[in-house]
């Protein structure tokens, strides 16, 4: 009767050709109970976008099916269910766009799929948004990083959970019984073997997730929690990229929302960040690190958080000392490549500094690229190993920088 689905992707905006790169679906019968569950790794034949936040490489990749492989299966799979996820409308969005790319319009309805996000905020008022922490009002255990299949499993049990509120049938059972007779287009037949990522060191249980977990659900304006579920999505391990903040742009426009109402949601964001910090007790060098990037990518100062410290913290706050800026020894041209946890701007400042000459594109001349996964597939690095340009990662460039530098830096 269900089919919850969870997607991990290379960016936030299936409009600005952003793909799906894992998907997992966990089928669920009347009553919630599992009765078969699917995954796959997906090959975008493109860069993995941030993947700070997905964790995935692209070694996972390299051999795994395309969506158009995979679209058959998944068709029978979704077909004659009524869709499940957790801020669905966003999972909902890319797989329309995928079967789009393909060809083929499909049943994905917003309007006949069910939310747990939504669920939560009308079963509970008070709920939190984001699914880590409707997980632990439920005692659902929520293990994996960003894993499409870890988020999949959770997401159906807090449903079967949820349903356990509704009488059965449940009052959505007209949708169902209209989304069920929807025919689905015959999708073509292609042998592929699922590709399951492996495990990599990392976890989506740092201080910074517990913080966005216990932030508040702002039912106004009505697309708010559909936008701040993908900044806390982005900020579950402590790292916003210049890319998200302009993807995130690009969510607030298509979703409706105006400047001043993004500004205001972005102040309480920080301001709520800054009061959780505070009552969990110590604001330690690297959790302040951390607040201050959070707050200049979305618009504020290192001054705006001192001031949401001190409102925390009745005056008790001590105000940090500025580090300066150290220098860099003198380098040869480099590349930047893929989207790092520091914005490309902040590299490219620093790489001047020190006496390098960064490129905007690889030439044979280049000396190295510094790539955000060394086996990226973007156009810069096929370039470099084309030239036969050395490619490097950010911690190795990282390691070029005085020992000073280094500590100061390190993420």
């Amino acid at each position: 009767m269900y089919a919850v689905i969870d997607t991990e992707t290379t960016g936030l905006l299936p409009s600005h050709r952003h793909r799906v790169i894992e998907i997992a679906v966990v089928l669920l019968d009347e009553r919630g109970q599992v009765e078969d569950e699917w995954v796959t790794l997906l090959n975008p034949q493109r860069d993995l976008g941030p993947q700070h936040i997905h964790g995935i490489l692209t070694a996972d990749v390299l051999d795994a099916p395309e969506f158009g492989a995979v679209a058959r299966r998944l068709g029978e799979l979704l077909a004659g269910r009524m869709v499940v996820g957790h801020n669905v409308e966003f999972d909902l969005g890319f797989l329309r766009a995928e079967f789009a790319r393909l060809g083929y319009m499909v049943p994905l309805i917003t309007e006949r799929s069910m939310c747990t996000m939504a669920l939560a905020g009308h079963l509970y008022p008070g709920a939190k948004r984001t699914l880590g922490a409707c997980c632990a009002a439920a005692g659902i255990s929520l293990e994996g990083w960003h894993s499409a299949l870890a988020d999949t499993r959770a997401t159906a049990e807090l449903f079967g959970h949820y349903l356990q509120e509704f009488p059965s049938p449940p009052p959505w059972q007209w949708a169902y019984e209209e989304l069920r007779g929807w025919r689905w287009p015959t999708l073509p037949q292609e042998e592929f073997t699922p590709t399951v990522r492996p495990v990599h060191a990392g976890g989506r249980h740092g201080w910074m997730s517990r913080l966005v977990d216990q932030l508040p659900r702002v039912p106004e304006p009505p697309q708010a929690d559909s936008y701040l579920a993908l900044l806390d999505g982005i900020l579950a391990n402590r790292e916003i990229t210049a890319t998200d903040a302009d993807q995130l742009v690009q969510v607030a426009t298509e979703l409706g929302l105006t400047r001043l109402q993004v500004q205001d949601l972005h102040c309480d964001y920080v301001s709520g960040l800054a009061e959780g910090s505070w009552a969990a007790g110590g604001i330690t060098p690297e959790r302040r690190s951390d607040l201050d990037k959070v707050a200049v990518m979305l618009g504020y100062l290192e001054s705006d958080v001192d001031d949401a410290l001190l409102r925390a913290s009745s005056g008790q706050y001590v105000v940090p000392p500025r580090p300066g800026a150290s220098g860099f020894p003198a380098g040869s041209t480099l590349v930047f490549t893929g989207d790092m946890i520091e914005s490309r701007e902040v590299w490219w400042d620093r790489a001047v500094a020190a006496g390098f000459a960064p490129q905007e594109a690889v030439r044979p001349d280049t000396t190295f690229v510094v790539a955000a996964d060394p086996d990226s597939l973007s156009v810069k690095a096929r370039a470099a190993r084309e030239f036969g340009v050395p490619i490097i990662s950010v911690d190795a460039f990282r390691r070029l920088l005085p020992a000073e530098e280094r500590q100061q830096h390190a993420s």
